[in-house]
């Protein structure tokens, strides 16, 4: 029975490495990634030009990954 319990806190520990970990590149990397490309393509296609839209990508991945370590991350 005590090898049952070890064995499930084991398999709990590393569900969590990985639930932490796939949690962490998603709203680290994800979301920012996610709305930087929605604000590249509304860009261009309000015709504000190539350079325009690739700063206001750029502007919109740093700010978003800014906000999502300052409020969302819990380490």
């Amino acid at each position: 029975m005590s090898d049952e319990v070890s064995e499930k806190l084991s398999d709990a520990e590393e569900h969590k490495k990985a639930y932490d970990g796939i949690m962490g590149a998603a709203t680290e990397v994800g979301v920012p990634a996610a709305l930087a490309l929605a604000t590249f393509f509304t860009s261009i296609v309000m015709a504000n030009g190539f350079l325009l839209s690739v700063i206001a990508g750029v502007v919109v991945y740093v700010f978003a990954h800014i906000i999502v370590k300052v409020f969302f991350s819990h380490h």
